[in-house]
């Protein structure tokens, strides 16, 4: 039996817009995402959010506290054009800080499909098709009000 994969999400905060990974689907539809992936054996989740968004954002980051957990279960998931039967990941996204002088740009590993990045502007990610869309709708909630788990997601 396989384990939940641990992931770490990077919540990149700033005037009013999130941070998110631009994905373009084979059809051209776009798709938003967190930054952030697979925990490493022995890496401590700090240092998986730092090499995570160098990879896929090209830029340093400043770990501060988590922010929220959700997990994402799907039946099966599409890696480099490779079903991956079933798919269980239990993310914890963690309130991050671009480090001085730094901004987002190209990654050194950028994931399959990623087009870039992109500011999204937090009163408006309706707009778009955010994954999760719990992650979306918590982002939109007043902060005083947001639960810390989100729940499963299901794909």
């Amino acid at each position: 039996m396989r384990s939940p994969r641990l992931g770490v999400k990077a919540l990149i905060v700033r005037e009013g817009q999130v941070l998110m990974n631009r994905y373009l689907e084979p059809d051209g539809r776009e798709v938003f995402a967190l930054p952030g992936g697979g925990q490493e054996h022995g890496e401590d989740q700090a240092a998986a959010m730092v090499r995570e968004c160098r990879e896929e954002i090209g830029a340093e980051v400043e770990v501060h506290q988590p922010a929220c957990l959700f997990e994402i279960m799907m039946d099966r998931r599409m890696v480099d054009d490779s079903p991956i039967p079933p798919f269980h990941q239990v993310n914890v996204a963690y309130w991050c800080g671009l480090a001085e002088g730094e901004e987002p740009g190209e990654g050194t590993e950028p994931d399959p499909g990623q087009a870039g990045t992109a500011w999204l502007a937090l009163d408006r990610l309706g707009e778009h098709v955010v994954h999760p869309p719990e992650l979306a709708r918590w982002l939109e909630q007043d902060p005083g009000s947001r639960p810390f788990s989100l729940g499963v997601c299901r794909g």
